[in-house]
């Protein structure tokens, strides 16, 4: 087994599968230094058999310097681990420190040593089964990739399995139900502000899986793998999929304390909170790669401009995810560096949460099933219109134009006299409602009932003395009267 390649073989799989981050190396390839922040881990690996004193003195170097070590690595790591290639089954049982930072020493003589370098499952049996290359090709692939191929090329698991299911949810509404319309998206899982507050929550979360059509799926996916990965890759997997879940849904609160009318649906309000989270965390580093800022703020730019072209497009989502991923990020750095306000900051979070709560319940509500009722009327299928109204009385859905809506499709569909009847259910659930009674007293007059097409529009009159439709209708009827 050539040593060298082994090293290198796992310093890649390393970088490419869990994120870690080549720190530096020396002149002679001799020691290589890897880091990975979130995790707080520093690795090392030495192309050299030492002696018993050396490592005793590397030992006490390193304790006896530990805070210049923290501070040329950027980051108070919680694990040091130091990696020998040699030829010898040496035994450093007495120089691992267990306290924190945990100070471990390990000699690298067999495919098997090479397999403990880490305890990721994908990472062990890559190093075990991959077919080892010539050092200079994993050197290259490591040192000479560009900004994109640097974190592109990184396993990033939750990133992936985010963009499988957007797809998967996408290909099942367009290849098993044919379409993706309005209404569908309002029975599959759309953010509505009515539903919500008739106790449908679930709505914040299957919002963030639907797309309107290809363009927007394809904008939303290359976004994500992009952002994504730049997270996943820089706080890892479940600090990024925190992250994307509750950052999305607080996209979909602040969206819903705004907005009660659209229906919200899309992965960009958790994208969004994706690039606050970045960008937050850009600003929390201690050395900042002005070109890393600037080609990530590049990328930024074209996303947000991208999404002007886009129609229908929820800006309010967009902003409450950006808003949320930053506080995110903030708390998870401030958690990261045990600052003793932590605790403020989450509960600070969470309260901002609850009136973003209150103000939803506050607002006044859209009857948005009556409004795609009432569309699908008026473009001839009432068909669709009256399947409509039967899912809002089992859901107890109705409003008083619910039952308008009713009557006026059991008019076109049978006949006046069953409308009529259909009216006067809704009016005994809804008693005080102008319009009920104003629509009872138009289908009276249709039958040349005066009488009774007075009774009731007079009391539309008396529930909203200044509607002029209502006046116009008593005069007409008052007329017939005389």
């Amino acid at each position: 087994m050539d040593k060298i390649k082994q090293m290198w073989k796992s310093i890649y799989y390393l970088v490419y599968t869990e994120g870690f981050n080549i720190l530096s190396i020396d002149e002679e390839d001799s020691e290589v230094w890897l880091t990975h922040e979130s995790k707080k881990v520093v690795k090392r690996f030495i192309h050299k058999a030492p002696t018993h004193q050396e490592v005793d003195f590397d030992f006490e170097k390193t304790t006896d310097h530990l805070s210049s070590l923290i501070d040329s690595i950027g980051f108070s790591f919680e694990q040091l681990d130091t990696y020998y290639l040699t030829d010898k089954d040496i035994d450093f049982t007495e120089f691992n420190h267990y306290k924190r930072p945990k100070i471990r020493y390990y000699a690298l003589s067999s495919v098997e040593d090479f397999e403990k370098v880490s305890s990721h499952i994908i990472t062990k049996q890559q190093i075990k089964r991959s077919k080892t290359t010539a050092v200079t090709t994993y050197k290259n692939k490591l040192l000479n990739a560009s900004f994109i191929d640097s974190f592109m090329l990184k396993f990033s698991p939750v990133t992936y399995f985010l963009v499988a299911i957007n797809v998967i949810v996408w290909l099942s509404l367009v290849l098993i139900f044919n379409q993706v319309a309005q209404i569908n998206l309002v029975d599959y899982g759309g953010l509505v502000h009515f539903n919500v507050v008739h106790g449908e929550w679930y709505r914040l979360l299957t919002s963030m899986f639907l797309h309107a059509d290809f363009t927007h799926l394809i904008m939303n996916v290359f976004s994500l793998i992009i952002f994504g990965k730049l997270i996943e890759d820089a706080l890892g997997s479940i600090k990024m999929f925190i992250i994307y879940l509750v950052s999305g849904l607080f996209a979909g609160l602040v969206s819903l304390s705004i907005d009660t009318v659209s229906i919200s649906i899309g992965a960009s309000g958790a994208i969004f909170g994706l690039i606050g989270a970045f960008i937050v965390y850009l600003f929390t580093r201690k050395n900042i790669n002005k070109q890393f800022v600037l080609q990530t703020f590049i990328g930024i730019a074209i996303i947000s401009l991208l999404a002007l072209f886009i129609s229908n497009v929820n800006h309010f989502a967009h902003l409450g995810g950006f808003i949320g991923g930053a506080i995110l990020m903030y708390i998870i750095y401030k958690w990261m560096e045990h600052d003793k306000f932590k605790m403020h900051y989450i509960i600070a979070f969470i309260v901002l949460i609850i009136i973003l709560v209150f103000i939803i319940f506050s607002r006044q509500q859209h009857y948005i099933y009556d409004e795609l009722t009432k569309e699908a009327m008026n473009n001839g299928d009432f068909n669709s219109a009256e399947t409509m109204i039967k899912q809002i009385k089992e859901k107890n859905f109705e409003s008083d134009e619910t039952y308008i809506l009713s009557g006026l499709i059991v008019a076109n569909n049978t006949s006046l006299d069953e409308a009529i009847l259909e009216w006067e259910r809704g009016l005994k659930i809804f008693p005080q409602s102008p319009k009920l009674n104003y629509q009872l007293a138009l289908g009276y007059r249709a039958k040349d009932d005066y009488d009774k097409a007075n009774k009731f529009i007079n009391q539309s009159i008396k529930q909203d003395k200044n509607n002029e439709h209502y006046k116009a209708l008593k005069k007409e009827i008052t007329a017939f009267r005389s």
